[in-house]
């Protein structure tokens, strides 16, 4: 028969190719869990920064005061000196969690963690004590968020030969 196509080969082929995988960043900015992150991310950078800036001016607080009697005489230094240098690490660990907040988060909860055990011993700041709790369990909630949306960029492949 003439116009039969039986014996012609098929052009197309069985099996569809699969789709094409897209490498595009997936799109967070939407997901409530994300907008969390954000917050707390932001919370810790702005809180650290300014409460160790403040322990140099004195303007939201006299500092000095939050410092453990007990604590205060083990020290080499001055509470005084002690409470610059630990502004320093303040503002040092906001810088962080901007930075890497998967690590950032977890050095301001053990930083705070050490606070509540500093005010715990000094006796008088239980509500302080209980509030910096409170932020220690935000911090390291920020941790672990930021092990979900603030992956390192995956390595882009290599060109094969």
């Amino acid at each position: 028969m003439a116009g039969t196509r039986i014996l012609e080969p098929r052009r197309t082929p069985l099996v569809r190719p699969a789709p094409e995988v897209r490498t595009e960043p997936v799109r967070f900015a939407r997901r409530p869990a994300y907008q969390a992150y954000r917050l707390l991310q932001a919370g810790f950078v702005i809180a650290p920064i300014v409460a160790g800036v403040d322990k140099f001016i004195h303007v939201l607080a006299n500092w000095d005061m939050y410092l453990a009697p007990q604590v205060e005489k083990m020290l080499p230094v001055s509470g005084h000196t002690f409470m610059l240098a630990s502004g320093v690490v303040e503002i040092l660990a906001g810088i962080l969690v901007a930075a890497i907040p998967r690590i950032g988060g977890f050095v301001v909860g053990a930083w705070l963690c050490g606070i509540v055990i500093n005010l715990l011993i000094a006796g008088n700041f239980y509500d302080v004590a209980l509030r910096d709790i409170g932020l220690a369990v935000g911090a390291f909630a920020l941790g672990l968020l930021a092990r979900e949306f603030n992956r390192p960029a995956p390595r882009p492949e290599t060109a094969r030969p």
